[in-house]
């Protein structure tokens, strides 16, 4: 019994002493020599594919407010002062700075920085004008930067409290979604006759309009239009139609382009049970007549525009020509 507990006694001292040894070893690695002059700044910025804060512009502030570091010595280094500094950009979410004189890794005299940066989903042109950058939490990020590379763009009846709630948490759902992310490059909304906000969608491939009507069950919306461009859309062609309606279940309504004044929709069956054909059925005047039947897709699905819209009535297609670009 006691060699038992003496074997174990000394099993533990040798376990806790090379702990000890490797965490000793490691923080001699990691130690930063306070004599030693910083020679670069070495930066991890996360989610770094589409960003308002890239590593000259952490320069740029560093500089601005005499915390470069290249040059000095570590201890002459207020990282602390460098971490506040950062924390005060809009888009920056959390800084860490330390020093490495570890050869292993990024060099010896290197200053670290791991900056976590907030990356919006869409950018927004309320019903004033006026400009807003929105996180997929609905948090709005109020800048007068200028960025909107591959960036989703929201425009038209757009309130702050629609920004927050329904634009931001679909705009998370197509950034989420490589195909849609891809697809969609506009949201336009508009008020219908009974005063509700209503969205058409503009797509980066393919000449029609989508209308998406209200939010309410927009995954369901997209899903069934998603198996039309995979059924449908090879049968009659990308250039048929002007505008794609979305708003009734289990079917997508086209309106054939040219046609868009005449009294007649085609209905396009669910592509999922019946993909849609040439002969597909038409609906008449009837149907057509009533603002909320199938020709109202016609008369909302007007071409997006911002609200600090050029004098021209509908921009150009390109997203890029319609996009903010980013100040040099």
């Amino acid at each position: 019994m006691f060699a038992k507990i003496l074997k174990f006694i000394l099993f533990a001292i040798l376990f806790l002493a090379v702990a000890a040894y490797v965490a000793y070893t490691f923080f001699i690695m990691e130690s930063t020599n306070p004599e030693e002059k910083c020679t670069k700044v070495v930066m991890v910025i996360d989610d770094d594919r589409d960003v308002f804060v890239d590593s000259a512009k952490v320069m740029e502030i560093l500089e601005e407010n005499n915390l470069s570091p290249v040059g000095k010595k570590m201890k002459e280094i207020d990282m602390e002062a460098i971490e506040h500094t950062l924390l005060k950009n809009t888009f920056i979410t959390s800084v860490n700075c330390y020093g490495s004189n570890n050869g292993m890794e990024v060099g010896t005299g290197a200053l670290c920085l791991k900056i976590k940066q907030i990356v919006p989903v869409v950018l927004v042109y309320d019903a004033h004008g006026e400009k807003h950058y929105v996180d997929p939490q609905g948090n709005i990020i109020e800048t007068d930067t200028l960025y909107a590379r591959n960036m989703l763009v929201a425009n038209g009846e757009i309130s702050r409290s629609y920004m927050v709630s329904d634009i931001a948490q679909f705009a998370q759902y197509v950034k989420q979604d490589p195909f849609w992310d891809n697809q969609i490059e506009q949201i336009y909304v508009e008020l219908d006759k009974n005063k509700e906000r209503v969205v058409t969608l503009i797509p980066r491939v393919g000449d029609q309009k989508i209308y998406l009507g209200l939010m309410d069950g927009y995954d369901k919306k997209l899903e069934r239009l998603k198996k039309f461009y995979e059924k449908g859309m090879p049968v009659v062609g990308w250039r048929k139609y002007s505008v794609l309606n979305l708003e009734y279940d289990n079917q997508v309504v086209g309106i054939i382009k040219g046609q868009e004044k005449k009294d007649s929709v085609v209905v396009i069956p669910d592509a999922e049970n019946e993909p849609a054909a040439e002969n597909t059925a038409v609906k008449k005047s009837e149907e057509a007549k009533d603002p909320g039947q199938a020709k109202q897709p016609e008369e909302k699905a007007k071409q997006p525009e911002p609200a600090n819209k050029p004098a021209e009535k509908q921009p150009a297609k390109p997203a890029q020509e319609r996009q903010p670009t980013p100040k040099p």
